[in-house]
This record gives structure tokens, sequence and C-alpha cells, in this order.
């Protein structure tokens, strides 16, 4: 994700992504308030988008014909976080990842445990926006007593139904983190234990896809009206499509296919959004209507 600082509700950053990054001729507002990368690594790391579990190569991952080039062996795996932000990860008993990582711990001196890197790449909503943010944590692979594992799972930020089979077919493990980066349009970020505890994940993440799609569907007068407001004059009569690229908890990002560029306009929420439920008189104070949320949207 770009960065996008701003605090104002209606404030614009716009960018051209033909010279990379240029606010609208005119403007003079605030950059938007934006996710920050503590956020996105809570987001990330409650396990709504897939992650890839990378492992070290053994002599028997290179015999069996592994590229020569890469260093660790990659593995899906379903991670979770919990309410105090552990990381954790859902395993099926017997599965490629279960029998590689028995296979690692067995080659370790006795009170060693496995080194990991977790890979977590945002999926953005639509088919016209690209990644906003990618989390990497490096750390070590701890097991759960039997006995905490059903607890643990009970805090989930995010809870899948899979949980239910901890102890029938699945087990939890822990990530015992060592490094959390966090990389954005604006570079890669270390995120520290502090910033990472005090943060929680956007509470629109979810349901992005869903928003994004009614956004478009329901309320695409009101949002081609506020593009068109934003915009300078000659580049608003140039604006050939518009498109919801984003929703998060700051505001919305909105991407304007012009005659010969684009432009991604930045419309910020006067306060963030706590809630799902609270998203629909933000989006009235964004888009100046007069119900100010009062209405189901």
């Amino acid at each position: 994700m770009s960065p996008r600082i701003t605090t104002s509700a209606g404030s614009v950053h716009a960018t051209d992504h033909r010279t990379s990054s240029a606010e609208v001729p005119g403007t003079r507002a605030p950059r938007p308030a934006a996710t920050s990368p503590a956020e996105w690594a809570r987001t990330l790391a409650a396990g709504t988008v897939a992650g890839t579990l990378h492992l070290a190569r053994t002599a028997e991952t290179e015999e069996a014909g592994c590229a020569a080039t890469r260093r660790t062996e990659p593995f899906p795996v379903r991670h979770l976080s919990g309410a105090g932000g552990d990381l954790l990860l859902l395993v099926d008993d017997g599965s490629p990842l279960a029998t590689r990582l028995d296979e690692l711990r067995a080659g370790l001196p006795d009170g060693h445990d496995v080194p990991a890197v977790l890979d977590v790449l945002d999926v953005p909503p639509g088919l016209s926006g690209l990644p906003r943010a990618r989390l990497c944590v490096t750390g070590w692979i701890d097991a759960v007593p039997a006995a905490e594992q059903r607890r643990l799972a009970a805090t989930a930020t995010s809870p899948t139904p899979a949980l239910l089979d901890i102890g029938r077919g699945r087990h939890l493990l822990r990530l015992d983190v060592a490094d959390l980066r966090v990389t954005t349009g604006g570079g890669v970020h270390l995120v520290t234990d502090d910033d990472y505890v005090a943060a929680t994940p956007d509470p629109l993440y979810g349901d992005e896809h869903e928003i994004v799609a009614h956004l478009e569907a329901h309320h695409r007068d009101r949002l081609i009206g506020w593009v068109l407001h934003r915009l300078p004059r000659e580049q608003a009569r140039q604006v050939r499509e518009v498109a919801v690229v984003g929703a998060d908890r700051h505001g919305i990002d909105v991407l304007c296919t012009l005659s010969e560029t684009t432009v991604t306009l930045r419309g910020a929420f006067a306060t963030p959004v706590t809630a799902e439920h609270h998203l629909p008189r933000a989006l009235c104070g964004l888009f100046a209507c007069p119900c100010e949320g009062a209405s189901a949207h």
C-alpha cells in the first residue's frame, strides 16, 4: 500500500501511475490517513488470506530435485493470530508440512526449534488493484501442548471452522517471532513487538471484497460524483472509468482511468471505522449523503 496519510473527511491524495507519485494539480489537502505497518502486520497475521511457510532445505529435498537456487522449501499453511497477537499455525496431521517439520526436528540438538519464515501477501479486491502489503515473519516453530491448543484456538481474531478439528486430525503450532517486517509502497518497515501488540487487525479486511462490490453496485452514482468533484476540471473531463480498489478503516481508494493515464484518489473517513456496522455513516460523511448513515446501505 502506498503511504496515505490524512485526517479530514473527503480529503484526497492522488497518484498518477505514469509519474509514480504526484498530487492532483491544484489540491493542497494533507495526505490521507493510512493503514500503518503495524496494522498491516496484525491484519495479515489474522489469517484472512493464506500464507506460505518457508523451511530450510535438507539434503533429501535437494536430491528430490528442488531447484539449486532455492534456499528454502515452501509449504502452504493456515495461520492465525490470537487476541494478544500470538502467531499460530494450523497443521494437518500427516501432511507434507507436518512430515517435513518432524524430519527437521529429528536433525536438531535437544532444546532447539525449527527455524521458519512465514510469508503473507495482501490480496486486494477486484481485478484492478495491486497487493498493498506483504508480511514476512522470521522465527522458530514451537510445539503447543495438546491441553492448550483449544484454548488458544478460542482466542483467534479470525476464526475458521477448521479449528474445530484440533485434536481430530489437526494441531496447532506456535511461531515464536524473532523478526517481523512489512513491505508497503513506502518501503520495508521493521515492526517492533510493542507496536505489533498495540495494533489491531483492520475490521473491514475480511469483507473487503464484498464491501467494494456493494459500493460499485449500489453507490456508483455518488462515487462518480465524488470523483468528478475532487479531480481538477481538466482531468475530470478525461475520466473514462472509475473503480474502487480498496477499503479499510481509514478510507477508500478509487482508481480513475483517464484518457492517457490513471489516477488513484484516496478518500479518508473523518474518523477510523472501528467495526463494519459503522461503515455506512463513514461513507455518508465522505460522500456528503444527507441520511448520515441512518438508512441501510
